[in-house]
């Protein structure tokens, strides 16, 4: 029994003995294993993060497409930004234009970094590429950019309420504004427009849009921002000017302090020329009338806004050449938005008090139903009679409010917003031709044809 258990012991030793020499043999193969396995997880997450940063390239890229014209050059230049923005360890990024200029097509590369190494070693695995491309479908019709709203907050957009409506078959509408509701289109309003884009999103309560809405737009640098200003110096033509009653009055260009006011039945027909309004407000109001064809209005320092209200008449066309050229309202570099601006918190105020600016508690909120209150202390059309504005109107830093009842600028060739922000309310529509050849009025540059629009991504 002895030598027996002898045996067994040394038999179960031997066999021990097997295994260990047998573990140690498939050690390395099993550690391979183990370590390919992490590795293959790990680069192929890293490939998927690849692949994702060139889908977002493509589509940035082809978004840039749908607002200017694209070279080679630039292609190349917004593949490496976008790329570097969207996967920060990229090596090289190409871009390329395709299909007639109608596709661009990117190519990512960066070099494999598997944790343990082991897919390197054994696999090979030295680099990662990934490729997207991204389509624009051609306009049937060439498209104008006709509103532009500069402001990048919250402060800037397009903003629809209350019934409101925007007429613009041929136009694109773009807000620049980062937020998420960077356009609104509040329940029964009405959106007509070949394209709409937004830098941030866009808002849509169940209203009616025939257009292309398209988000996560580039923004469009301001075209006019460049533009120089005719001198807004000289003494002072007119203060504080009031035309009343039954007036018929034909003023001549200049400088016009503290304001001008046409209310009444009062009539004013406008030389053609540059009217620079320093200081104070241009108020036409009631029943009265204001004409003028090649004028430029400029508005200057404090308090200096324009407001259409009640039941004026407004006919207005821009100059065909000179400084001016196809401006009709321009905001210069030196207006200050005033104490109660609707961008330092201004709660809105009586649209017929000209001296409501006593800071952001020292006016009246207009509110409408559950909606934001109106921002009615600055520049306002509020007539049913507004309708021939022909050229641009150009507010770098301030509000356009618009809340008549009838069609606004329907009987102009052309009209072009280019406004820190667009509020719509109650109901008006806003028509926005764009027969650019209608009219020897001419467009600033900037702001003429653009011919995509549908981006997607494709094989």
């Amino acid at each position: 029994m002895a030598g027996l258990v002898a045996h067994m012991r040394r038999l179960a030793h031997g066999e021990s003995g097997s295994a260990v020499t047998i573990f140690a043999l498939a050690l390395p193969a099993m550690l391979a294993l183990v370590g390919g396995a992490l590795d293959y997880a790990a680069v192929m997450r890293e490939q998927n993060r690849l692949q994702s940063a060139a889908d977002a390239t493509a589509l940035a890229i082809a978004r840039e497409m749908t607002i200017g014209p694209m070279t080679p050059d630039r292609v190349q230049n917004l593949a490496t930004t976008y790329a570097l923005a969207n996967n920060a360890d990229v090596a090289r990024a190409s871009g390329t234009l395709v299909e007639n200029g109608m596709a661009v097509q990117v190519r990512l590369q960066k070099p494999a970094e598997p944790p343990l190494g082991v897919l390197s070693v054994l696999g090979g695995v030295s680099d990662l590429a990934a490729s997207a491309t991204a389509r624009v479908t051609a306009s049937s019709t060439p498209t104008k950019l006709c509103v532009l709203s500069l402001g990048e907050r919250t402060n800037g957009g397009i903003f629809m309420h209350n019934g409101a409506a925007v007429t613009a078959p041929q136009c694109m509408l773009q807000s620049n504004s980062r937020v998420r509701e960077a356009v609104i289109i509040q329940q029964g309003s009405r959106l007509s427009a070949n394209l709409t884009c937004a830098r941030g999103g866009i808002a849509n309560s169940a209203g009616t849009v025939q257009t292309t809405l398209l988000t996560d737009c580039p923004p469009i640098p301001n075209p006019l921002d460049q533009k120089p200003e005719p001198s807004i110096s000289g003494s002072c033509l007119f203060n504080n000017l009031k035309v009343r009653s039954q007036e018929r009055r034909t003023l001549s260009p200049g400088v016009y302090c503290s304001g001008l006011t046409v209310e009444d039945n009062a009539q004013v027909t406008l030389l053609p020329g540059i009217y620079i309004f320093r200081g104070g407000p241009l108020v036409v109001r009631q029943n009265a009338e204001i004409l003028g064809q090649g004028v430029t209005l400029m508005f200057s320092g404090r308090k200096a806004y324009f407001r259409f209200l009640d039941n004026s008449l407004v006919k207005l066309s821009a100059p065909v050449s000179g400084a001016t050229a196809g401006m009709l309202i321009w905001e210069s570099k030196s207006f200050v938005k005033g104490l109660n601006s609707w961008q330092n918190g201004g709660c809105g105020g009586n649209r017929d008090d000209d001296d409501d600016d006593n800071g952001a508690l020292g006016c009246t909120v207009r509110t409408v139903g559950n909606a934001l209150p109106k921002k009615t202390n600055e520049h306002h059309i509020n007539s049913d009679r507004a309708r021939e504005l022909t050229g641009t109107i150009y507010l770098r830093e301030g509000l356009l409010l618009i809340d008549s009842r009838r069609p606004v600028a329907d009987q102009s060739p052309f009209t072009v917003l280019v406004v820190n922000k667009l509020d719509l309310y109650d109901g008006p529509n806003l028509t926005l031709n764009a027969n650019f050849s209608g009219t020897p009025v001419p467009v600033p540059p900037g702001l003429g044809p653009i011919g995509a629009k549908n981006v997607r991504l494709g094989m």
